[in-house]
């Protein structure tokens, strides 16, 4: 076990001292375990069969973190998400609550929002007009009068909603299982994430937290290869020199939070960084990160009065879309100059990242390495966020094994349009690409066996 690294000036308030004695406390008392950990194999990373199941077992129907609530400040802030093929708004409606639905209107299928966010009074479809409520709720349709068309009845319809739960500290989470109430509660996946320590005593008053810009990056890797990269430092001495430089890396840990799906990091800044004055001494200012499973990540610096909260958002088997939030605390040290640094440092981080992610996928995809060995220590996290991942495939699958097919939580159940019902429960079959192929809709529509429509491909 690293020796742990005491840094105390003694200038720290009574709150940022009990965060700072629980991460000296967590490590000291660590249990290590000795065996050697394995990696997933390469195809995890590539194969198109396991990213289409990982949407039906993970993207589909688990709660991912999205944003915090600072982000929707006024009625209707919205804001955009494209993750796994799902293309979603989530919005500050009339009542105050934050909501979500799919960005598809329930007419033609065109999608109700093009930009990536905004603020709105209404959501309005740009085809043929049909116009929405911040509830989700149609309120307008063009020439489906009474008197032109009096089987249309206007209040059955409303946008195809989402599951969405704010914690208690604002965070704001999505999840797309079609169902009233989903598989899965935030409670049963989450547990105590917003009940940690460290958050509770962090000193950030989470109702005064300000968001501030989004940046974007496209990369050429596999949403998982990212989760794997942020759940370890150890290749921060080697590949993260402005890491190295200020962190304490003997007081780097992970504390994974079975068997709930989170993962806790903590480390010490270097004493020598403490002693600046780009640090709020009063305040904590190690790193207390969360790694949101599957694919999110939070990291407030109350220090610095600096937050970043990343979402790896696939985009297809070997790419991923990476989003990064920036928020500022209510700290006195969330000046502008001390702000553009903590951005300057994290935007040269992700940089790093990059780099070192592209190329690891690169020679997964040679079909050469199969899988690595895991230090026990150091790649906990790794080894922790693979076993999440591992654990809810094998039991999408064994779920399927036993229906026959595939099941898709995200697809929502049977839909009546006029004298028709244009779903059912087969739509969930897929012609094995991860697509709903359709068939037994079209069939039935046709009046014919789904066999037959073999035929009709060419």
């Amino acid at each position: 076990m690293p020796a742990p690294i005491m840094i105390d000036d003694g200038t720290r308030s009574a709150a940022a001292d009990v965060v700072h004695q629980l991460h000296i406390k967590g490590l000291s008392e660590k249990a290590i375990s000795t065996d050697v950990g394995c990696s997933l194999p390469h195809g995890f990373y590539h194969l198109p069969a396991i990213y289409h199941l990982e949407r039906r077992a993970i993207f589909s129907k688990r709660w991912f973190l999205v944003s915090h609530k600072a982000r929707y400040d006024n009625v209707g802030d919205y804001v955009q998400y494209e993750m796994a093929g799902f293309n979603f708004v989530v919005v500050k409606n009339k009542e105050g609550d934050i909501v979500g639905f799919h960005n598809i209107c329930r007419h033609r299928a065109f999608p109700i929002v093009h930009e990536t966010s905004g603020t709105a009074k209404i959501f309005s479809c740009k085809y043929h007009g049909w116009t929405y409520g911040l509830n989700g709720k149609l309120t307008k349709a063009p020439r489906f009068t009474p008197e032109s068309v009096p089987a249309f009845d206007a209040s059955d319809i409303r946008l195809f909603p989402i599951h969405t739960h704010v914690d208690r500290n604002g965070f704001v989470y999505v999840n797309l299982d079609a169902r009233p109430e989903p598989e899965i509660s935030w409670e049963e996946q989450f547990g105590d994430l917003d009940r940690q320590a460290v958050l509770q005593n962090s000193g950030v008053d989470w109702d005064a937290v300000e968001y501030d810009f989004t940046w974007v990056k496209e990369g050429k890797f596999n949403w998982k290869i990212m989760q794997d990269n942020y759940n370890e430092c150890y290749h921060c001495l080697t590949a993260h020199p402005d890491v190295a430089r200020t962190t304490a890396l003997d007081t780097y840990y992970v504390s994974p939070g079975t068997p709930h799906h989170y993962i806790s990091h903590f480390s010490e800044p270097k004493a020598s960084i403490l002693a600046t004055s780009a640090f709020d001494t009063t305040r904590f200012a190690g790193r207390s990160a969360t790694h949101v499973w599957p694919g999110g990540h939070f990291s407030p610096n109350p220090g610095t009065g600096f937050m970043h909260l990343m979402r790896s958002l696939p985009t297809s088997p070997t790419t991923t879309r990476q989003e990064y939030d920036v928020y500022k605390l209510n700290t006195p040290h969330a000046t502008p100059e001390a702000h553009q640094r903590m951005i300057n440092f994290y935007q040269k981080v992700v940089d790093e990242d990059f780099g070192l992610c592209e190329r690891v996928q690169t020679n997964l995809e040679r079909g050469i390495f199969e899988a690595g060995p895991l230090h026990p220590f150091h790649e906990e996290g790794v080894q922790a966020f693979q076993a999440m991942v591992l654990k809810v495939l094998r039991q999408q699958i064994t779920l399927e094994e036993a229906a026959g097919r595939e099941i898709w939580a995200a697809r929502p159940p049977a839909q009546r349009v006029g004298n028709k019902e244009t779903n059912s429960a087969d739509a969930a079959n897929s012609d094995g690409d991860g697509e709903s192929d359709g068939k037994s809709i079209c069939a039935k529509m046709l009046d014919c066996d789904q066999t037959r429509l073999k035929v009709l491909e060419w």
